[in-house]
């Protein structure tokens, strides 16, 4: 069943003929077999009429008796239901379930985008043009003891600051340069 877009003429009407809603079972041979449910909507960014087919559409009764196939569209035309049979085959949103979908998404792949010829892939670099203060000081220490700091009274001296984890695995993509040590990896304490 067709809805047409526009009042057509009897002897105008043919498979090309525009429509706003196309509806109903179709069983072709072995390739075909379900209810259609095709909008045809005007882009109005392309200036084509757009083909929006549900996707994941029910599968057509294929006995002998004669079947009731209905479509209810929903008030405000956002949610749409099929019923075969006056039972709910399937039922959803506009925006969810129809290829290509009413709303591109926000943001869609560039075919024709390409890195630039000295685009560097590298996660990390260094900066050319980093430098350090003025003020810097190669002798300072790196890690500097906070003068409030207090252990907890439950704490144990004697207990090493690291201890080995026996489960631990080094991680894919370890860097040795880094600083860090590729032995077993340890909790640390403090």
């Amino acid at each position: 069943m067709k809805l047409l877009a526009d009042k057509t003429p009897a002897d105008d009407f043919n498979d090309k003929t525009r429509y706003s809603v196309m509806f109903g079972p179709d069983k072709c041979g072995t390739d075909t077999n379900k209810v259609h449910f095709i909008t045809q909507v005007f882009n109005p960014v392309s200036e084509e009429w757009v083909e929006h087919h549900l996707k994941d559409a029910p599968k057509v009764e294929t006995d002998k008796s004669t079947h009731l196939y209905t479509l209810v569209v929903k008030k405000g035309q956002q949610e749409y239901e099929i019923f075969i049979d006056n039972k709910s085959k399937k039922k959803g949103k506009f925006l969810d379930d129809f290829d290509p979908p009413f709303q591109p998404e926000k943001e869609i792949e560039d075919p024709d985008d390409k890195k630039p010829e000295d685009w560097v892939d590298d996660e990390k670099m260094d900066d050319p043009d980093a430098v350090k203060p003025d003020d810097w000081d190669e002798d300072a220490p790196r890690k500097i003891l906070d003068p409030e700091a207090s252990k907890p009274e439950c704490w144990h001296d004697d207990e090493p600051d690291e201890v080995a984890d026996p489960d631990a695995e080094i991680p894919d993509g370890w860097d040795e340069e880094d600083g860090r040590s590729s032995e077993t990896a340890k909790a640390h304490r403090g």
